[in-house]
Parts: C-alpha cells; sequence; structure tokens
C-alpha cells in the first residue's frame, strides 16, 4: 500500500476563493496577478494588517495605492496573506514581483474596503452555512439508524448511500468491522482488509493527529483511489476508523469536501454505536462471568435454578466436563483473556466457558464421550485441551502461563470437586517445578494421598516426624533442605550434595545431625519413606488448606 497523506487545504470548490470573489459584479473587471485558487476567509484594511506581526493566511488585505511601501508589502507577504487587493491601480503586475507568489488584484478607485468586506463575509458565511445544512443533512440520516439500533453495518449502508463510494469501518487493531461500496464498484474487502492492515500505514497514522480526516492517495488492487480517513474517538478512548473511499484520484473538489463531511460527522455516531455494542458484550460477559462463577461454587438454589440458567447459555448440564485454571505473570488482565478463551474454537461437540475468578483465569470444558470409549478417554480428552489452551494463551499474553486441570467429572453439579483439583493441581505444578499442563490425576501419589492428607491421623503423623528438625530454629531449615534433597535424589548423597552445590563431606554431616535430632537413622530404608510420606502430606495439606480458604473465604 502506498499513501500520500495530504492535510492542506483542499480548495474545494464550496469555499470562498478569489476566483469565486473575482466573479462578483464590483470586482469583475478587477486584473490579477497571480494564482487565484487560493482560500479567502476574511478582510483587513492595509493600516490593520500592516501593523500585526501574525500568519495572515486566508486574509485578502485591501490597499489603496497611495498606502503601498514596496519594503512594507515584502514584509506583509511573509506573512502569506491570501491576496492583496489594491485600489487606484490599473496595472496588478506593477507590483507582483514584490508580492509572488502572493496574488495582486488590481481595483479601480470606487471600489472600497466596506465593499469588499461585506462581499467577503457574506460569500464566506454561505460557505459555513453550506458545510453545515450538509453536515445536519448527514447527521440526522445516521442518527435515525442509530437510534433504531440497526448496527454498524446499516450504518455502513447509509453512508455508502450519502457519499456513492466504497465505506469502511475499522476497528482500534484495523480489521474491517464492515464494508458496503455501491453496486458498481469493484474493491475486495479481503484485499481491502490487507491494505488498511500494512506497517505502518501512513494515511491511517495521520489521521490520528487530532485535525479532522486525513486525505491521501492509496493503492488498492493495482489502481490508485483516494481515501478519506477519520479516527473514531469518544471520551478520549480511540476505537477505530471510518475510512472512505472514493475510486478518483484527484476526485472533484466538491466531492471531495462532501466526503470531509460525511466522515466527520460518521466517526461521533458510528463510534457511539459500538460503544453501544461494547456496552452490550461486557454486560453479556458480566452475566456469563456470573455464572460460570456460580458453577465452580456450586452456588445454585435448586436443580431447577441451574438447568434455567444453563439453558440461556446453551450449556448442557448432563456431559462430562473438566476445568482448567490457568495462572502467570502476564495474567494482569485474566478478565481479558477470560474474553478470549470463550472465543478459542473447541473441538466438534464441545463447549466453553471462561470466567477471571481473581487472579486466576478457570475454563469449564463441556464435551461428549465417544461411544465405546476406552476408560482413560475423558482424561486424555482434557490433557489435549489444555495443552492447546496453555499454548495459545500464552502466544496471546506475550508470557508464559502456567495451567492445570481436574479430573473430569459427570454432571454439571460435580463442576466443583474439579475445580477444587484443578486450584490444588495448579498450586502443586508450581511449588514443584512441574514445567507442562499437568492434571490432579496425574500427581498420582499427590491424589491417592488426598484423603490421608486431610484427615486427622495424616496431619498428626505429618506433624509429629517434622517437627523435631522445625523446631531447631535457623540451622533446621538448612538442615530441612538437606534431607529433602537427600530423599528426592533417592539415597544418593553425591546427587543430593550437587543439588546444593556443597562438598560430599558437608552433606553427610548435615545428614548426621539430622539423623540425630529426629532420633532415627535416614541411610534406613524405612525411615527414609517415612520421612519422605511425611513431607507429601505436609505439602498436601498445606496446599489443599490455602486452596480451600481461597474457595469458601470466611
Amino acid at each position: 500500500m502506498t499513501t500520500t497523506p495530504n492535510r492542506e487545504n483542499t480548495g474545494t470548490a464550496t469555499e470562498l476563493t478569489l476566483a469565486r470573489l473575482l466573479q462578483e459584479r464590483v470586482l469583475r473587471e478587477a486584473g490579477v496577478a497571480g494564482p487565484t485558487e487560493r482560500v479567502v476567509t476574511w478582510c483587513l484594511p492595509w493600516e490593520q494588517a500592516a501593523a500585526g506581526t501574525s500568519s495572515l493566511a486566508g486574509v485578502l488585505v485591501f490597499a489603496h495605492e497611495a498606502q503601498l511601501d514596496p519594503g512594507e508589502l515584502a514584509r506583509l507577504c511573509r506573512r502569506e496573506p491570501a491576496a492583496v487587493l489594491v485600489s487606484g491601480t490599473p496595472d496588478a503586475g506593477r507590483w507582483a514581483a514584490v508580492t509572488d507568489p502572493v496574488p495582486v488584484v488590481s481595483a479601480g478607485e470606487h471600489v472600497s474596503f466596506r465593499e469588499v468586506g461585506r462581499l467577503v463575509a457574506e460569500l464566506a458565511l454561505a460557505h459555513e452555512a453550506h458545510v453545515l445544512r450538509y453536515g445536519v443533512t448527514v447527521h440526522r440520516a445516521l442518527a435515525e439508524l442509530l437510534y433504531r439500533g440497526a448496527g454498524i453495518s446499516a450504518l455502513c449502508h447509509q453512508l455508502s448511500r450519502l457519499s456513492h463510494c466504497a465505506v469502511a469501518v475499522l476497528d482500534d487493531r484495523r480489521r474491517v468491522l464492515a464494508f458496503v461500496q455501491p453496486a458498481t464498484g469493484t474493491l475486495d474487502a479481503d484485499e481491502l482488509g490487507r491494505v488498511l492492515a500494512d506497517e505502518p500505514p501512513e494515511l491511517i497514522g495521520a489521521s490520528l493527529g487530532g485535525h479532522g480526516p486525513a486525505v491521501g492517495e492509496a493503492e488498492i488492487g493495482g489502481a490508485t483511489v483516494t481515501c478519506v480517513v477519520g479516527p473514531i474517538v469518544l471520551g478520549g478512548r480511540h476505537d477505530g476508523w471510518v475510512v472512505l473511499i472514493e475510486p478518483a484520484s484527484p476526485p472533484h473538489p466538491h466531492d471531495l469536501a462532501q466526503h470531509r463531511v460525511v466522515v466527520e460527522q460518521a466517526v461521533t455516531i458510528v463510534g457511539t454505536e459500538m460503544l453501544r455494542v461494547r456496552s452490550i458484550s461486557e454486560a453479556e460477559e458480566r452475566a456469563r462471568g456470573d455464572f460460570v462463577h456460580a458453577l465452580l461454587h456450586g452456588r445454585f438454589g435448586n436443580a431447577s435454578d441451574l438447568e434455567a440458567r444453563a439453558a440461556h447459555y446453551r450449556f448442557p448440564t448432563s456431559a462430562t466436563y473438566g476445568v482448567l485454571v490457568a495462572e502467570g505473570d502476564a495474567l494482569t488482565t485474566a478478565s481479558a483473556l477470560a474474553r478470549e478463551a470463550s472465543r478459542l474454537t473447541p473441538p466438534q461437540g464441545t463447549h466453553t466457558l471462561a470466567a477471571a475468578i481473581g487472579d486466576v483465569l478457570a475454563v469449564v470444558y463441556q464435551f461428549d464421550l465417544p461411544r465405546r470409549a476406552a476408560p482413560d478417554a475423558a482424561g486424555r480428552m482434557v490433557a489435549e485441551f489444555a495443552t492447546a489452551l496453555e499454548r495459545d494463551l500464552s502466544q496471546r499474553a506475550g508470557a508464559p502461563v502456567r495451567l492445570a486441570y481436574g479430573r473430569p467429572v459427570s454432571g454439571a453439579v460435580r463442576i466443583t470437586g474439579s475445580y477444587r483439583e484443578a486450584r490444588i493441581a495448579l498450586r502443586l505444578r508450581t511449588q514443584l517445578g512441574i514445567e507442562t499442563a499437568c492434571g490432579f490425576h496425574e500427581l498420582r501419589v499427590f491424589a491417592a494421598l488426598a484423603d490421608l492428607a486431610g484427615s486427622e491421623q495424616g496431619r498428626t503423623f505429618a506433624e509429629d516426624l517434622l517437627a523435631p528438625l522445625r523446631s531447631a530454629g535457623a540451622s533446621g531449615a538448612e538442615l530441612n533442605r538437606a534431607v529433602l534433597a537427600y530423599l528426592e535424589c533417592g539415597g544418593n548423597v553425591n546427587a543430593a550434595a550437587r543439588r546444593l552445590h556443597v562438598h560430599r563431606n558437608t552433606m553427610l554431616y548435615k545428614l548426621d545431625r539430622a539423623s540425630r535430632i529426629l532420633h532415627f537413622d535416614l541411610r534406613e530404608a524405612e525411615h527414609q519413606f517415612a520421612l519422605w510420606l511425611a513431607y507429601k502430606l505436609d505439602l498436601l495439606a498445606r496446599t489443599t488448606a490455602e486452596v480451600d480458604r481461597e474457595l469458601r473465604p470466611e
């Protein structure tokens, strides 16, 4: 895509130009030296114009021939007035060398400042009134559609009908939300989307300067077209662009002026419709999030309440489910990723619901088991979805995301159990440093010990066995690390020493001290197993207690 942004005054047919002013009866006999397409917005007498220092852009300076001095005239022309009208001189070219490129108009002595000033004011006001009337017409046509809630596509159709041009609405990521063109149009929507998504699109970037629509040429489909681009900004938030595509390059000035008015009016109306749609979408997402919260925490009054709310989201209540939870440093916008997770296209015959639970993303994955499925088919389906979801969320977040999941369950009322297991598995994955997505059932040891860890007997066993080391003060923590490394390395002293980056003799000394404190020999397999079991029960009990406190805060 090639673009040529243009923010210069377009010199449209509806604007007052010097050429248009010279068509009036009082100035028809006037001579002119220089360009006549310069825009005129106001008229000042020589005394007032020469006394100032600011720019004179768009100002027609009226002077009597006797007032002119070449030096002062040259200084005034450096302030770039629209033109200098000299009353009383028969030859406009006399001053052309001094004023170049500012045009000089020579008028008879009968032409007065009062007459010229009134003429400029009336014609300029007529232009403003014309623009205002056209703007009101465009605004009314669009506002009626907005009031009826017709949508962005209908607004795009109306814009195309008013301008007789192709019109596109882009979101803030330059994706085409709507595209309409006249019946005779030959533009391709996909090609247009690719062109407007180019980096960096100079024309779209220029429209964000805050000075109204940008006008420039673009190369689309091998043809040069003129684009009028207006940014959609409401309340300081940029939501996208309205792009009007005129096939003529360059277009007629009058048409271009109308296109600018159309885009200026459209950005506010289209932005309001986008805000309405976003508000509805956010309200639906909040309601969906509340439903997911209720599913995960079992907050339904009765089975009928569950059935009624599930039917609204077309969520079956008698299928098979797995709950997945994700966390990570990149999940600071868990609610945004919940929307992304909900939009993921799951395999055929499945359904997903997602919600942000604090700083954790929870996903309820519903699926139907095939007939004659293997006993572990449900677990494998959840594991495959978890792996794909973790990879996709990590890509979208731009940083690693950790994900774990609970065991599959049948019936929506059992989802709370799978969610609790997923939270425990995620906490254990973080503490154990597991690198890939894992399920509660995959942590086989912890799954087998879950009931024992929650029992009084299991807690007492772990506390009694680990208490001597924990009460040994500052040295107890160091000895505790040494014992853990020794057990995790299968009783291999050399491997444990390497893991802790200490000498073998230092490792033996620490194990000997720990044996004396524990009152049993760590070298015996039975004692190693008892201590290993105590550590696992303690870790599982602490993790389960933390998750239960989060799920059921007092």
